[in-house]
């Protein structure tokens, strides 16, 4: 997504973003308050999953007004690719909405133009203690909490056991594993390859990383005032996905081609042994090829098994004029129903302790693994400069995969870039 908050955006938001004062009373005009008699409006722009959302949105409105007959809710749905410079674009024009649900490497940037609200003084140690901890880390920063998650993943290896098992190969759990099972996988004459790598489009940057980590290596020192990417654990990590690449040749032709949709129809067509992606996918192994053999497996470690986590937040805007009735929306938002409701619906980890517990989640051996893995789950630094951050990463990785760096250069090239942007930002 591009980067559209900035400088630019902050100088505006200094002069025109404020809070409701303590004094300002609901029902009182001259406060800013909801005039007594009126619905108090809250506005929740919602990044879109998938076909399911605006159907789901729509269902939501219609029970919390049921449930809340005072309170008008309105939901505007935008795509996920559109969402950040529509938040920008809303947000500069003093009409940001109540609500949002935001990648959390967005957070870092909103949070310094000092337009989100923190929920701190609304979450109660009760209510804390009904989240799954991990999923609450992705929305805290710089002491606060800023959010809560709405949507969690873990990432895993997804292997197609039936290639697997035909040539004798079992599931991976180390590097050499994978090595070697995707070499006696592999038949490129006949168009199947043994392991895909994600080289195009959103997040192409975070295929390094399951390798970076695995191999002990950080994407930035502790005190993200320094690139570490290019450690001689991340040269050893990058230098084997290249080595899979054109060495070993047992990875998809030219990978700077393929995303991750493209790798997921290579997996559901029987054409790719293994690769890597996350909680969503098996829902849709499940209903589009439905007698496809395959397995979830931890992602192949090097010197420690690691995975992604991640997690979108709801957050509050400073600006809302009514931030108790944004937050009724909230507590009703996490019921328990309806969290596990969205679970089935969109393919993601729930974040409460009560779903993670239920039949739905433990009777399931996807879910089950999927949950297994969230505490070793690694979060992507937390940073108001990320877009640029990882903009240089994707590049490092392409040069290093089309072999016009080694990807010793490519990554110190990139380390360079990175430290003076850390530099110029001062964290």
């Amino acid at each position: 997504m591009k980067r559209v908050l900035g400088i630019v955006a902050l100088a505006l938001l200094v002069a025109m973003i404020g809070c409701r004062s303590e004094t300002d009373v609901p029902g009182d005009p001259a406060a800013g308050g909801q005039p007594a008699g009126e619905k108090t409006e809250v506005r929740f722009l919602a990044m879109e999953y998938d076909t399911n959302t605006r159907p789901f949105m729509n269902k939501l409105e219609t029970q919390f007004e049921q449930a809340n007959p005072d309170i008008d809710l309105r939901v505007e749905v935008i795509d996920w690719d559109a969402g950040q410079s529509k938040l920008s674009t809303l947000i500069s024009a003093e009409n940001a909405p109540d609500l949002a649900n935001i990648a959390t490497k967005w957070l870092p940037e909103l949070v310094n133009l000092d337009v989100v609200h923190p929920l701190d003084d609304f979450v109660s140690d009760e209510m804390r203690e009904r989240f799954v901890p991990k999923t609450l880390r992705g929305a805290s920063y710089d002491g606060k909490l800023y959010g809560l998650p709405i949507a969690v993943s873990t990432r895993a290896l997804y292997c197609n056991t039936a290639l697997l098992h035909e040539v004798g190969a079992e599931v991976p759990s180390t590097w050499q594993e994978l090595l070697e099972a995707a070499r006696v996988c592999s038949d490129p004459d006949n168009g199947v390859y043994g392991f895909g790598i994600q080289g195009a489009k959103t997040e192409t940057d975070i295929y390094f990383y399951y390798f970076l980590w695995a191999n002990g290596g950080t994407v930035l020192s502790e005190d993200h005032l320094k690139a570490s990417f290019n450690s001689p654990e991340g040269v050893e990590a990058l230098q084997f996905m290249v080595d899979l690449i054109h060495k070993e040749k047992v990875t998809e032709p030219d990978t700077t081609a393929y995303d991750r949709e493209d790798l997921q129809e290579l997996f559901k067509g029987g054409r790719l042994a293994m690769f890597i992606t996350g909680p969503w996918f098996w829902g849709m192994l499940e209903k589009d090829v439905p007698n496809l053999e395959y397995e979830l497996a931890p992602i192949p470690a090097q010197k420690e098994q690691v995975t992604m986590a991640v997690t979108d937040n709801l957050i509050m805007f400073k600006s809302c004029q009514d931030k108790e009735a944004a937050w009724k929306f909230i507590e009703f938002f996490y019921d328990p129903k309806l969290r596990l409701e969205w679970a089935e619906t969109f393919g993601m980890l729930p974040e409460l302790k009560e779903v993670a517990e239920s039949d739905y989640i433990t009777d399931s051996e996807q879910w089950s693994l999927l949950m297994s893995l969230l505490p070793s789950g690694r979060f992507v630094p937390l940073h108001p400069r990320w877009g640029t951050i990882s903009d240089e990463v994707r590049l490092a990785m392409e040069e290093a995969q089309l072999q016009s760096k080694s990807p010793e250069e490519a990554l110190n090239a990139a380390a360079e870039r990175v430290n003076a942007v850390l530099a110029d930002t001062g964290r």
